[in-house]
């Protein structure tokens, strides 16, 4: 009897240890893509088709540049970074040029703020994956932040999103008005 059970402790040891000593290949990340220089969506490497694949990786910052509101009411995407634009930005980190009286979202026309932390908000070593509700604020940011040496992806559009990471908003939420003073 005890013959039996040396033997079936020697045979699970054995198992457990040829077991532990084959191991599994892991899928390698796919490197982070070169940089562009344009800002427009149809040249970035990174998309909302592909945009599942930074989501969480080191050295990768996925930011959404809608307004709360707008995340609360139209959704989000799980794992990414919220910097309202019109909300944290807009008029700090750069102000918008005009064009017929109208805020333009022409980078060339825009003052950007030497004295803004940009460090602050977007970490200099990481790649910065931009998007927005269509794309056009995340080239403004992406033009803005490329003359400060970032690297920088305009990943387009939060409606072109169907991944698996989107929670839907509610379509009801509305930012208390502020207070009288």
């Amino acid at each position: 009897m005890t013959k039996r059970i040396s033997l079936l402790v020697a045979a699970v040891a054995a198992s457990l240890f040829v077991g532990c000593a084959t191991t599994q290949p892991v899928a390698q990340a796919a490197p982070i893509p070169a940089a562009v220089a344009s800002a427009a969506l149809k040249d970035s490497p990174i998309t909302m088709a592909n945009i599942d694949e930074f989501i969480g990786r080191p050295g990768v910052m996925v930011v959404d540049l809608r307004n709360f509101e707008d995340r609360f009411n139209g959704g989000y995407i799980i794992g990414t970074e919220a910097i309202p634009f019109f909300q944290f930005l807009d008029g700090r980190m750069a102000t918008r040029g005009k064009v017929d009286g109208k805020d333009t979202w022409d980078a060339a026309l825009a003052t950007t703020n030497d004295g803004f932390a940009f460090g602050n908000y977007f970490p200099k070593d990481d790649a910065i994956v931009l998007f927005c509700a269509s794309g056009t604020r995340a080239a403004f940011v992406k033009t803005v932040l490329d003359a400060k040496g970032y690297t920088t992806f305009n990943a387009g559009g939060f409606k072109d999103y169907k991944g698996p990471r989107k929670v839907l908003g509610d379509g009801t939420y509305a930012l208390p008005a502020p207070a009288a003073h």
